[in-house]
This record gives C-alpha cells, structure tokens and sequence, in this order.
C-alpha cells in the first residue's frame, strides 16, 4: 500500500493556501540497499531541481561539445548554490553532505582557481584552502553545510558582471 498526501488544508496562516490549480510531480525509485547506498537524496534534487535545456542558435562557441563548468567529487554531497558573491567578482558554492559521512568533497571548476577561502554562511571569510590541480579539497563533517568561495583563473569581475575572458 502506498498512501500520498498532495494538500494538508491548513486553516493557518492562510486559509485559501490549498485553493485553486496545484501541480505536483512524484516519483517511485525503485533501489536495492539502503537510502543511503542509493544516492535517493541526490536523485531527489535531480528530479526537483532538473537542468533546463535551452536552445542556442548554431554558432562558432569556443566550448567543446562536451564540457563541465564545475567537476565536483563526492556521492554523498549535493550543491545547492553557485553564484556570485555578494561583495565582488568571486563564485560562491555551497553544499551540504547529506548521508552522514565524514568525507573529503573536491572542487574544480574548468576554469582553474586563482584563491579560495571556506566562508561562513554570510560569506564571512573562515579559512583559506590549498590549491592543488587547479582545486581544492574541503573536509566535511557529516550533514555539514559548507560555502567555498573561489576566484577562477580565467574570470574577471568587470562592471559588475562575471564574464569570460576572451
């Protein structure tokens, strides 16, 4: 037996929260193991949180057909922010470890690294990182949230954007 609730109507702090159209997606994943062994939390956030296509004109890219922005090396971690930081040209990234183990989460973007630092949640500096094959290695405590902000090689903060340099 399988039971799912769509809608819990709750009266508080807004009566009319389950009115009108609601669109849900769920999905069955079938596994052998436990949650853990599965990866169920990382197939969550690809069903969730899928990569949205979008359609490019034909045009002589510098990108090869194939390429990774970010290579990130860990099962039990899932990246849940990469962004611009909030005071200047840097990229911030932000993951937590999910399976409750202690482990050693690698970082390379393909652009190289010029510094990084671990920050807090605020973006507060914590710590510089080495730098080793053009990333870093950040050790994490189980269910860790951990936010890395990177300064990329071959990228340039310039009026307030990030852009490649060419």
């Amino acid at each position: 037996m399988l039971r799912l609730s769509l809608l819990r109507s709750p009266e508080w702090p807004d009566p009319h929260a389950d009115e009108g159209r609601h669109e849900f997606t769920y999905s069955l994943y079938a596994h052998g193991g436990n949650w853990k062994d599965a990866l169920t939390v990382r197939r969550g956030y690809e069903l969730n949180y899928p990569l949205l296509p979008r359609q490019e004109e034909r045009h002589a890219g510098s990108l090869p057909e194939r390429h990774s922005f970010l290579e990130l090396k860990a099962e039990n971690v899932v990246l849940t922010a990469a962004k611009k930081a909030e005071d200047d040209g840097t990229i911030i990234f932000r993951f937590y470890e999910w399976a409750g183990k202690e482990t050693d989460v690698v970082l390379r973007p393909d652009a190289g690294v010029a510094s990084a630092e671990e920050t807090d949640l605020m973006e507060r500096p914590l710590q510089t990182l080495t730098i080793e094959n053009d990333g870093v290695t950040v050790h994490t405590k189980p269910f860790e949230i951990k936010t890395v902000r990177l300064r990329l090689k071959n990228i340039e903060a310039a009026s307030g954007e990030v852009r490649s340099k060419q």
